[in-house]
């Protein structure tokens, strides 16, 4: 039997409570202040604030929760309580899901499942259930995500969990939609939405609204679609749900999109724009007040070790003063014992005594001038620290700037469930130089086409990644407002906005702004691929021989040839054809035995060799072999490399 652990840890949930009411200071005074009580703490007094610390660190700082989650493990293991072991098991798998390191939080949801068997729990081991199958699904794994769904329904339904039941149903209907299986969705979502009645959970209700409605413009049922929006969004707005009245906004500009009603698509359109701006300033003001707090905070920090300093100072300082003092009276009273016994010698006394007046006097001369020294030395350092702080704080800001830049940059990008559509049998290799990259990828799946985009945008960093966005931005409009799908006209269209952007931003002598890009597009009906490129060639292998289909010499930007229109390349494509796209970075890397480039000639005969083993191999062995060749030199360009098997 596990031990059990005195009751007066139900006082956890006063500090949950009071955590939980908290402004944005004083939240973060009240952890200052559980942090400070845990350090103090001992034993068994430690767990109320383990449990609030990690309950708040899994939403906000994932390295800080893993650390205490950890700590809190061996107090667990040491009581012997299965209670604060499985808690920290959660903690840890979800803290590692919200890092990405799926394997890591597989591994504690696995843990936490055995406890639960163990127990005999079966409402804990339908819950372990649900979090693995989420984690499955995170790793593409949909088999086992399957599995786990179904293994939670059922022991949900055994216990007649209604909430249980309700959830799994929605996971499930959330992975067929993914599979594009969308008649299965529907009737997942349908029955998730039936208990969600039953229960009047109105939040869950809207949310089941909301999913149904993506899948009815899936299934282009686009009357019903609309009623099901239009009921999300009046319980959305009546208990303030923002952000699911923003995706309902985006599925219905969708819809009246889809329709050709382009006054309604436009409104829709307007009013998603207007919600999603809403949000992203409410995060941006919410950032920016925790990093004030964060900068009041160590200012006070900053000021009580100034005083700590002061204080310990004029402590030494009156140590000196007593010492001395302690000194001179010693040495009067001896002086007196010695002119009282010795009368003979006064005069010697005398002469004695003027000789250590003297040098009493250079002693405090020698003593002052060390002090003096000393507080210039002291004021030195001080105006170092300074500085210092200063110019880590600018660095600090700037490096947070570029990495809130990285966010923006990476929601531009296909997400994995976009990718793993248009690819399927492919990869997409992405190694930025810096924190952002000018380097950037674009797919989409128009019917039974899909478009496959790598490009080198001029520069890399923040030069890099603007111009990554304003590719992304112009692709969107010419494939999705524009319809274009001509790999030839792509290119001109995004040239020639790319021109007139640099237009209005008087940059026209600048003919260094622009990128170089692959863009195929499949037809799968008719089996036929079409290829445009500036600069970047398209690599093509059939029966072991590879081919390459030279890109036009001149860039999607301004130039001498900005007139000249590119040349569009059309295959007739067999099962088995094998595609690769590849921007410059990967070839112009330095490293080696004799730290030169790998050139494409070997990038080429690394392609034969691989071509033929799983794409996801492929993509495996050509990252190792980029990190192989560059070893300790520094990287010098931004990363692309995708690849397709017909």
């Amino acid at each position: 039997m596990k031990n059990q652990l005195p009751a007066f840890f139900i006082s956890f949930l006063v500090f949950y409570v009071l955590i939980g009411t908290c402004n944005v200071h004083s939240q973060n005074s009240k952890i200052d202040s559980i942090e400070f009580l845990l350090d103090k703490s001992e034993g068994v007094k430690k767990i109320n604030y383990y449990y609030a610390l990690t309950d708040y660190y899994i939403y906000n700082a994932t390295d800080k929760a893993i650390r205490l989650a950890n700590e809190f493990l061996i107090l667990g293991e040491e009581y012997d309580s299965t209670g604060i072991i499985e808690y920290c098991y959660q903690v840890l798998g979800e803290a590692y899901f919200f890092q990405e390191k799926y394997d890591h939080s597989l591994e504690y949801f696995k843990k936490y499942l055995s406890l639960q068997v163990e127990a005999k729990n079966e409402q804990g081991i339908g819950h372990a259930y649900n979090n693995l199958g989420i984690i499955y699904r995170a790793l593409d794994d949909y088999p086992q995500a399957i599995a786990c769904y179904e293994k939670a329904l059922e022991i949900n339904k055994e216990l007649n969990n209604v909430n249980g039941i309700s959830s799994n149903y929605n996971n499930l209907g959330v992975l067929h939609e993914h599979l594009n299986l969308f008649s299965q969705a529907k009737e997942f979502y349908e029955k998730s939405l039936n208990i969600e009645l039953e229960l009047k959970d109105i939040e869950g209700i809207s949310t089941s609204y909301l999913n149904l409605g993506g899948i009815n413009l899936k299934l282009r049922n686009f009357n019903t679609a609309i009623d099901f929006c239009n009921k999300s969004i009046a319980i959305s707005d009546s208990f303030g749900y923002n952000h699911t009245i923003e995706v309902n906004y985006d599925i219905l500009y969708k819809i009246y999109k889809e329709k050709d009603d382009k006054p309604n698509a436009l409104y829709y359109l307007e009013k998603f724009y207007e919600y999603r701006d809403r949000r992203i300033n409410e995060e941006n003001n919410a950032q920016i007040t925790e990093l004030e707090i964060k900068y009041q905070s160590d200012k006070k920090q900053q000021e009580i070790e100034l005083l700590n300093k002061q204080k310990s100072q004029r402590e030494i300082i009156n140590y000196v003063i007593l010492s001395g003092f302690v000194i001179f009276l010693l040495l009067l009273l001896f002086l007196v014992r010695i002119n009282k016994l010795r009368r003979t010698n006064n005069q010697n006394l005398r002469h004695r005594n003027t000789e250590v007046v003297q040098q009493k006097e250079e002693i405090e001369a020698q003593r002052d001038e060390i002090e003096a020294q000393r507080d210039e030395i002291k004021r030195q350092i001080n105006l170092s620290e300074i500085q210092t702080n200063k110019i880590l704080k600018q660095k600090t800001d700037i490096t947070d700037s570029i990495e809130y830049a990285k966010h923006i940059q990476i929601a531009l990008l296909p997400d994995k469930i976009s990718l793993h559509r248009v690819l399927k049998n492919g990869f997409c290799l992405f190694k930025p130089k810096d924190i952002v990259s000018g380097d950037f990828y674009w797919v989409a799946q128009i019917g039974r086409k899909s478009i496959i985009v790598a490009a080198d945008c001029t520069g890399h960093g923040v030069p890099g990644a603007f111009m990554s966005i304003i590719g992304i931005n112009f692709l969107n409009e010419i494939i999705f407002d524009e319809m274009e799908l001509k790999p030839s006209e792509i290119l001109s269209l995004l040239r020639r906005k790319i021109i007139k952007t640099m237009v209005r931003a008087n940059r026209l002598d600048e003919s260094k702004d622009g990128m170089d890009i692959s863009l195929i597009v499949i037809d799968y009906n008719e089996m036929v691929l079409e290829y445009a490129g500036a600069y970047n060639n398209l690599y093509f292998i059939r029966d072991h021989m590879l081919e390459v289909i030279k890109a036009d010499r001149m860039p999607v930007g301004i130039s001498e040839k900005a007139i000249a229109p590119f040349t569009n390349h059309t295959l007739k494509i067999k099962p088995g054809d094998t595609f690769y796209l590849f921007t410059d970075g990967f070839a112009d890397q330095f490293g080696g035995p004799n730290k030169k480039k790998y050139r494409v000639g070997n990038l080429r005969e690394l392609l034969l060799d691989i071509h033929e083993k799983e794409m996801p191999e492929q993509k495996r062995i050509l990252h190792e072999t980029f990190i192989n060749w560059k070893d300790k030199q520094p990287q010098v360009d931004d990363v692309l490399s995708m690849g397709i098997k017909i």
